[in-house]
C-alpha cells in the first residue's frame, strides 16, 4: 500500500536548493498558475514584506515529489479576534491571488493530506483560511472533492467576481463584439493627445524605475502609499520584476502619446496566464482615463497573443474594467476545518454565528 503524503510546515530557513527546485517543477506542473505562490514572488516576499519571518509553507510531498505549497500565518486568534488557533493563507499588498500550487494529477491527493494533517503538524490549527482563492478553476474543485471524502464541508465566504480576458472553448476571445466600444476611447484620447502607441518596455531594466516615479508623482506619492514611499516594497518590486525578466516571463508596457508615456503596467505570465500586478498612470492626464485606455490596448491584442487569459487582479468587482474586459473570474476566501471532531465544531459554530450576524 502506497505511504501517505507528508504535510510540513517550512520556515524560510527551510527552503534549501532541492526544496526550492521541487518547488519550481510543482509551479510547471500546477493545476492552475500562480506566479504569487512561485519562488521567484515568495521568496522575495518572505525576505523583504512585513510578517515574511512568520511565514511558512504548507506543503505536500509524495516521497520526492512536492505535490502542494501553500504560505500560511499560524494564528492564536483567528482573524484577530475569535479565540481559535488558525492556518491563514498569508495575503501581503501584492499577492493577488491566493490559490494554492497543486500538482495537476495528485490534486485532490495532495489537498486531502491537507485536511487530514495530524495536529501537531498543523500546531495545533482547527481552521484552515484561504483568501482569494480562484473559485471557478480544478483547484478549487479538487478542494471540494477533498473535503467531501473526508465529511467536510468548504465555506466560501466574501467572493466577488472581477475582469479577465478569457477564450470560448474554440479559442475566440469572450466579448469581441465590444471591439467598438473600446476603439472610441481611444480616439477620445487621441483627438485631445495625438496618437496612442503601446511600447513593449519588458526588456529595458530602467522601466521599473519609470513606472515607481509615475506612481510615486500620482495621488498614491501624496498619500505615502506609492512603492517607492517603501524602500522594502521598491526593493521587492525592482527583485520581482527582475526575476521574471530574467526568465522571460515580465511583461512591462507603457502607453504612449507623442509627449510620453501616460500610463504603464507591470504584468507577470505564468502557465498560460497573465497576471497584472501593478498600474501606474500620469495624472497630468487622469481626464482621459490613460489606465482604462491601456486595457483597451490589452483587450485589441488579445485575440493575436498566445496568452490563453489575462487577470485583472483587483481586489474587487472593478465595475469600470469590467466594462472593458467581459469575461469574469469568481475570487472567494475558503474556510475549512480539519479532519478532527474539534476543528468541525468550530467551523461549523462559527458558520452557524456569520449566518446569524447576516440575518
Amino acid at each position: 500500500m502506497p505511504a501517505e503524503p507528508t504535510v510540513r510546515l517550512l520556515a524560510p530557513a527551510d527552503v534549501t536548493p532541492a526544496v526550492e527546485a521541487a518547488w519550481r517543477a510543482l509551479a510547471d506542473r500546477a493545476a492552475e498558475p500562480n506566479p504569487c505562490n512561485e519562488p521567484d514572488m515568495l521568496l522575495p516576499a518572505m525576505r523583504l514584506l512585513p510578517d515574511g519571518d512568520r511565514v511558512r509553507l504548507l506543503t505536500v510531498t509524495d516521497g520526492d515529489r512536492l505535490d502542494a505549497l501553500l504560505p500560511v500565518v499560524p494564528v492564536r486568534r483567528w482573524r484577530g479576534r475569535v479565540p481559535l488557533p488558525a492556518l491563514v493563507s498569508w495575503a501581503h499588498d501584492f499577492q493577488v491571488l491566493g490559490t494554492p500550487l497543486v500538482d495537476a494529477e495528485h490534486a485532490t491527493r495532495a489537498l486531502t493530506a491537507v485536511l487530514r494533517a495530524p495536529w501537531r503538524g498543523r500546531r495545533g490549527a482547527a481552521v484552515l483560511e484561504i483568501e482569494d482563492l480562484g473559485d471557478d478553476g480544478p483547484v478549487a474543485a479538487a478542494l471540494d472533492g477533498a473535503a467531501a471524502s473526508l465529511g467536510l464541508t468548504a465555506r466560501r465566504w466574501d467572493g466577488f467576481e472581477r475582469p479577465v480576458l478569457a477564450r470560448d472553448g474554440d479559442g475566440a476571445p469572450v466579448g469581441d463584439d465590444r471591439r467598438e466600444r473600446r476603439r472610441r476611447a481611444r480616439r477620445t484620447l487621441e483627438r485631445a493627445l495625438g496618437p496612442t502607441t503601446s511600447v513593449d518596455r519588458s526588456a529595458d531594466p530602467g522601466a521599473v524605475d519609470l513606472l515607481l516615479r509615475m506612481e510615486a508623482a500620482g495621488w498614491k506619492g501624496r498619500e505615502g502609499t506609492a512603492m517607492a514611499c517603501d524602500p522594502a516594497a521598491t526593493a521587492f518590486f525592482r527583485e520581482v520584476c527582475d526575476r521574471f525578466r530574467a526568465a522571460g516571463r515580465l511583461e512591462l508596457r507603457s502607453l504612449d502619446v507623442p509627449a510620453g508615456p501616460v500610463s504603464m503596467e507591470a504584468v507577470l505570465h505564468a502557465g498560460d496566464g497573465a497576471f497584472h500586478l501593478k498600474t501606474a498612470y500620469d495624472e497630468e492626464y487622469r481626464e482621459y482615463s490613460p489606465g482604462m485606455l491601456a486595457m483597451v490596448g490589452y483587450a485589441d491584442r488579445f485575440a493575436a497573443e498566445p496568452t490563453g487569459f489575462r487577470d485583472v487582479c483587483t481586489g474587487g468587482p472593478a465595475e469600470a474594467e469590467g466594462r472593458l474586459w467581459p469575461g469574469r473570474r469568481r475570487i472567494s476566501t475558503v474556510v475549512l476545518p480539519f479532519a478532527d471532531p474539534v476543528s468541525r465544531v468550530a467551523v461549523g459554530a462559527l458558520a452557524a454565528l456569520r449566518s446569524s450576524r447576516a440575518r
